[in-house]
């Protein structure tokens, strides 16, 4: 019996696959070469869309199904992590060595040699909070979106 992963088809949803191709080129390209006020909250607001998403299809992959309960878990995570990390310190901190941690895997493999661990790059701005109400794209998505088809 086919279960509905109303997750992974919001994820596949044009609007969250833009959101993810404008984070990837913002974190890649714009901050880069074009930073400023606009590229700060670019990748915020395509973060909001995108994360909640993985996580709920994530979900989805391993255990088959979502609930709103979950989708309503997800959506909340993303935006108390966003919204603690803006403004504790010691959140940020967290988060910088948690990401630093969960990209080495990624870093030695490409790099094809063993490299130290760093943090990740994170710019606290309490004006980031600013974005949290993105999180109604992602709820949206979920609870409006089609079905995956078999």
């Amino acid at each position: 019996m086919f279960r509905e992963r109303r997750g992974l088809a919001a994820l596949v949803h044009p609007i969250a696959l833009a959101a993810l191709a404008v984070w990837i080129l913002n974190d890649h390209y714009l901050k880069r070469f074009h930073a400023g006020a606009l590229t700060g909250k670019l990748s915020d607001v395509a973060c909001l869309i995108v994360v909640p998403l993985l996580a709920v299809a994530a979900i989805e992959i391993v255990r088959g199904t979502s609930s709103r309960a979950t989708w309503f878990a997800c959506i909340t995570s993303t935006g108390v992590v966003m919204a603690t990390i803006n403004v504790f310190d010691s959140a940020a901190f967290l988060y910088r060595w948690g990401l630093g941690i969960a990209h080495w895997p990624l870093r030695v493999v490409l790099s094809g040699e063993l490299v130290a661990v760093h943090p990740a790059r994170l710019t606290m701005d309490p004006t980031d909070l600013l974005t949290l109400p993105v999180l109604l794209v992602p709820g949206w998505l979920l609870f409006t979106g089609a079905r995956l088809q078999r």
